[in-house]
């Protein structure tokens, strides 16, 4: 069990990290549900790649990395982490990370054609 924080930086900046974690993931549900529905062609298409290809070379969420620096500022023995395919890559090795992206792939296409 983690004790309490001692005070290094600026609580500001914890609060800073709570916050973009929790607007991240409506983001994330906004972009993915109005990139299906309004925003087809190439600029919605780059924005997905380079977010796609960030998330591949980061093993996990660039938001993730930037909110565990943030909290880190204010307590640095904060241990952060990173995703659950992170988690499934280091425990289950290279096949897991393509499973989980094929899976991805494939919900993305299904949805799609299915929905719209």
């Amino acid at each position: 069990m983690r004790t309490a924080p001692s005070a290094q930086g600026s609580i500001g900046w914890w609060y800073g990290g709570m916050i973009v974690d929790l607007i991240h993931m409506p983001i994330v549900l906004a972009l993915v549900a109005l990139g299906a529905s309004q925003w087809n062609g190439p600029v919605y298409v780059g924005i997905i790649t380079v977010i796609v290809i960030m998330q591949v070379a980061f093993l996990g969420c660039p938001v993730l990395a930037v909110t565990t620096w943030m909290k880190r500022k204010y307590d640095p023995e904060f241990p952060g982490g990173w995703s659950f395919t992170v988690w499934l890559y280091q425990r289950y090795g290279r096949l897991a990370g393509v499973a989980v992206f094929v899976f991805f792939l494939v919900t993305a296409t299904i949805i799609r054609i299915v929905a719209f």
